[in-house]
């Protein structure tokens, strides 16, 4: 088989067919800009698209990654619609280069006080004064399309650049505060689908500018299924439409066969949210797990939810951070050899990188899909190290 571009076998990947080898990922918006510019210059982080634009072409050109996403960090929806609705929110900041927010931070007693932290949004008359916000005037997002415009025009199509599309639950729980969202859904709907309508009209409206400025594909967050486990997630009408809108998922495949990828984020475990997940699968085309579960998770939540792609799942911390370049070897070698046969795997880290992790490892992971995940992929059981064709 000659070689793909990377549009190419990530294309052939998400529908179900066997690339030239296997995708990787793993190059992150942050852990590019701080190679590049040093972590010292995160004060101008997601501030110059330009330099945001480098980030990702570097990425893909010199790294060998065959996509980096175009979103720094998960707050970008949420600051835009404070910024519509005339709030005042802390911007972004950096303590040892973790992203906090002070007023979702809490040092009072939550079990005495009924008002969990200090959110922008308080109550239904507050959440009505709400507005959706304008994708080309609020928050980072301008700053984001011009980045998407800029690393298109530089690729030329040969490597896809990914957005992000927040579910509402996720910004929900930023504008709120988690406990009161919570709260709002059980006891208050009307002041909860206040909030998620404005969530979900903004959510759209930054999808259509990210298609219109070159994404190829999205990620968005689910929260609740394997927390809660599926049989009591089904049990809540309200939490399927807040953990991944159909309003929202359904209308970008509908019109635009937009593959969106469904990142379970937490630390597992994940089966109890499969039957939740399968039926996100009409217009959720591929599954990102998080950070832990390694081989195995994976490999079962690609049985499980057949015919979507699944991404992952290489440990970010523990083998990526902390490991040297021979444990992160190993650790694709077991990921190829378990996803790898019959496609619809990407191989990369189960979350976002950490800043300092070390080049040498994010270079060993890519080189690992050269070496070991040229297809076909033949399994072999009692060997860690798959043999291809």
């Amino acid at each position: 088989m000659s070689e793909m571009t990377s549009s190419q076998r990530l294309m052939a990947t998400a529908m179900g067919k066997e690339p030239d080898r296997v995708p990787v990922f793993g190059v992150f918006i942050d852990w590019a800009w701080a190679q590049l510019y040093g972590k010292d210059s995160f004060l101008e982080y997601s501030d110059d698209p330009e330099r945001l634009a480098e980030c990702i072409i570097w990425g893909c050109k010199e790294m060998g990654v065959d996509s980096v996403g175009a979103f720094p960090d998960v707050c970008v929806t949420f600051e835009a619609i404070a910024e519509a609705s005339g709030l005042s929110y802390p911007s972004l900041k950096w303590k040892d280069f973790i992203p906090t927010h002070p007023h979702r931070l809490y040092g009072g007693d939550p079990v005495k006080e009924p008002l969990y932290g200090n959110p922008l949004v308080h109550n239904l008359e507050e959440a009505k004064k709400l507005k959706p916000a304008d994708p080309y005037k609020h928050g980072r997002m301008p700053i984001l399309l011009k980045t998407i415009e800029l690393a298109n025009k530089a690729l030329q199509g040969e490597w896809p650049v990914g957005g992000s599309c927040d579910a509402a639950i996720h910004v929900g729980g930023e504008l709120m505060g988690w406990t009161q969202m919570f709260m709002a859904m059980e006891k208050d709907v009307e002041f909860w689908q206040t909030v998620q309508d404005v969530v979900v009209k903004t959510s759209c409206e930054f999808a259509k500018a990210q298609i219109k400025a070159g994404i190829a594909g999205f990620m968005s967050h689910s929260e609740l299924p394997h927390k809660v486990g599926s049989e009591d997630f089904l049990k809540h009408p309200v939490w399927p439409e807040a953990d991944h809108p159909a309003a929202l998922f359904k209308k970008i495949w509908d019109e635009f066969q937009l593959d969106t990828t469904l990142h379970a984020c937490s630390i597992g475990p994940f089966e109890p949210g499969f039957d939740v997940w399968k039926t996100y699968l009409d217009h959720c085309h591929s599954f990102f797990m998080p950070e832990c579960g390694g081989a195995d998770a994976l490999a079962r939540a690609k049985a499980e939810l057949a015919p979507a792609m699944v991404m992952g799942n290489i440990d970010p911390v523990n083998v990526m951070l902390h490991g040297t370049p021979s444990d992160v070897e190993e650790a694709c070698i077991e990921l190829i050899q378990k996803c790898g046969p019959g496609g619809r795997f990407v191989l990369g880290p189960g979350c976002m990188v950490g800043l300092d992790t070390p080049v040498e490892n994010i270079q060993t992971m890519i080189n690992s899909v050269h070496k070991y995940g040229k297809y076909p992929i033949k399994s072999h059981p009692t060997s860690k190290r798959p043999s291809t064709g």
